[in-house]
């Protein structure tokens, strides 16, 4: 507005004009401040009809009978019966020979190497037939929909984790943490990721021998959202790298930086494999060339594990090289997991 204009308008309409434009200031701010959660009806409050299944409040999908509230159910009678936030809820059941999982497709596809705070909030249903609590729950990010086989790995959860039982109260407890990506996760997951139930399972109170085993809980509020990108301050992952060279010799060492694998295992990860695909390009140009792959690590069985682990990896890519593989005790490495590994030319 003119300033001359603005200063002829009357007192009154001028205190009124000025606190206007500051209460708009403040909210075009205030929203671009507001990340976007990326999790589509993230309280299941939007649902296309009434009836008890977790499919009803699209896009979210159920593994098993996924239970879905719109209101508190009979069996939820603690003080704290209802959702956590607005009407509806969701209700996952675990047995020792079943058990159900919920998932939903993200709204964007998760970036590599950048950070997203997850949350979710749990709680334990108070009942009769809930006879045990769980000592793990989360969620689960993946670049796949839920398979019955798929396998999960642990730096693509988020959870909590209680030897003696996520339980303690009655009140709705939050699992929450800071996740970063591998690059192309569209999917979290929500449920329990262990490979056994019964291994999961802690009694609550005095069970009989034959008490059929069940724990359920309820499941409200689940968000992620990018963290703020201030300073660039975001947590990047170790880049793999290696450097062809020009020519080759024997006895000849090509040190492959920041292979990950696993934490503890020897599952390769998914930036890690894109390097290696640089490897099988090498062998194949050189398809006579011997080589022979070296893991370095203070644990020097787990070593030798993963330097066949990479080498299994070239040959399912198709590679044809004469290959060898050895693991080497390396102590006080500073590398990423411990782990140095290194291509010997044994033969050019």
């Amino acid at each position: 507005m003119n300033i001359h204009l603005f200063k002829s308008l009357p007192f009154f309409k001028r205190i009124v004009l000025s606190l206007f434009m500051v209460l708009t200031i403040s909210i075009g701010y205030s929203q671009k401040k507001t990340p976007k959660n990326l999790i589509p009806n993230s309280s299941f409050e939007s649902s296309v009809n009434k009836r008890g299944d977790i499919n009803n409040a699209a896009p979210w999908i159920g593994i098993g009978t996924v239970d879905y509230y719109v209101k508190p159910e009979k069996r939820d009678t603690s003080r704290y019966k209802g959702a956590r936030t607005g009407n509806c809820y969701a209700g996952l059941r675990f047995q020792k020979e079943y058990k159900e999982y919920m998932y939903v497709p993200l709204t964007e596809t998760l970036q590599e190497g950048k950070t997203y705070h997850f949350e979710m909030y749990a709680r334990l249903l108070n009942f009769d037939n809930v006879t045990v609590t769980l000592k793990q729950l989360g969620g689960y990010f993946s670049e796949e929909p839920f398979t019955e086989d798929m396998p999960f790995y642990k730096e693509n959860m988020i959870d909590t984790t209680n030897e003696n039982g996520i339980s303690g109260t009655l009140n709705w407890i939050p699992i929450r943490g800071d996740y970063t990506a591998n690059g192309g996760e569209k999917y979290v997951i929500i449920g329990n990721f262990r490979p056994k139930m019964k291994d999961d399972f802690v009694k609550k109170g005095k069970t009989g021998m034959f008490t059929f085993e069940e724990g359920y809980y309820y499941i409200d509020d689940v968000s992620l959202y990018p963290k703020s990108t201030a300073g660039d301050t975001l947590k990047k992952k170790a880049t793999a790298s290696f450097v062809i060279p020009d020519s080759f010799a024997s006895g000849q060492v090509i040190e492959i930086k920041n292979i990950q694998f696993e934490e503890g295992g020897t599952r390769i990860l998914k930036g890690s494999t894109k390097v290696l695909n640089g490897v099988v390009s090498m062998l194949n140009n050189h398809p006579f060339m011997e080589i022979q792959i070296n893991v370095k690590m203070d644990n020097q069985p787990l070593a030798k594990q993963r330097a066949k682990a990479i080498q299994d990896y070239l040959k399912e890519q198709g590679v044809l090289n004469p290959l060898k593989h050895k693991g080497l005790a390396l102590s006080n490495s500073s590398e990423k997991n411990g782990c140095i590994t290194e291509i010997v030319i044994l033969n050019p």
